[in-house]
């Protein structure tokens, strides 16, 4: 019993950590009402870019960085106004800071009066500045940087996504690189200098399979590799799972001594 406890207790303790965030983890950082932020996590994780993909809602607080420090990745972005926009602005700069974190700010976290604030919009950090014009885009996302590794193997006329009159039209900071407009002379997205990137479309809108993988790639700068789980994650589960194999051979085993 004692054994068969022990084995049982190993794959307990390789599947919690599988369910772990990780440096292949997602952080959806969003400031959400209803279901929106789930319909996000669905679409992103169906890119097929993150092992996991978790949900922090700011209408009412704002996370800690324990909370988000262990995921590799985090995409922030605003519908309701946040609890905090600075405090949002803050936590995403340390998180940054952290070091080989990928970090991706999008709409409406340029616009009044939703707007991100704090640390995350100010010197090498932002790319996208609010300027506190808001209005519609076209739609269309035209790349100045073709080359971008973030629009590999993306066909940019496939990308849809929801979009209204409170969409921000940003200014580009200083330092920053401007990869896509909308066509039509607003700034879409940006790369500061410091490598977050701004994005001026909205994540909770819904929008095609295409967007959502320019988002992801906005993150992975390209990369379309799906993520494996960490190896002890699959060393612990297969011990455990050949102590459980072993226990009910030792069972067999004991049965058919009894029967002789």
């Amino acid at each position: 019993m004692r054994f068969r406890i022990m084995a049982v207790a190993i794959v307990t303790a390789g599947m919690s950590l599988h369910a772990a965030p990780g440096l292949t983890s997602l952080a959806l950082v969003c400031a959400e009402g209803g279901t929106t932020c789930a319909g996000a996590q669905a679409s992103m994780l169906a890119t097929g870019l993150f092992s996991s993909v978790d949900v922090f809602d700011t209408t009412s607080s704002t996370p800690t960085l324990s909370a988000i420090s262990g995921y590799g990745f985090v995409l922030a972005w605003t519908d309701s106004i946040p609890s905090s926009g600075a405090a949002v602005g803050n936590l995403l700069a340390s998180y940054y800071a952290l070091g080989g974190r990928h970090l991706t700010v999008a709409t409406y976290g340029f616009s009044n009066p939703w707007e991100i604030s704090g640390t995350i919009m100010t010197g090498g950090y932002v790319a996208l500045t609010n300027v506190g014009a808001n209005g519609d885009v076209s739609g269309n996302v035209v790349a100045s940087v073709p080359s971008d590794p973030i629009f590999s193997g993306i066909t940019l006329s496939t990308v849809t996504f929801s979009h209204n009159g409170n969409y921000s039209h940003p200014g580009l900071a200083s330092g920053a690189t401007l990869l896509a407009t909308d066509g039509a002379g607003i700034n879409m997205i940006a790369r500061s200098s410091l490598g977050v990137v701004n994005v001026n479309m909205w994540p909770g809108g819904g929008g095609s399979a295409s967007f959502f993988k320019l988002l992801g790639q906005t993150l992975t700068n390209g990369s379309t590799l799906p993520p494996t789980p960490a190896p002890p994650t699959w060393i612990l589960l297969a011990t455990g799972l050949a102590g459980l194999a072993l226990y009910q051979m030792k069972d067999r085993w004991l049965q058919r001594v009894r029967s002789i």
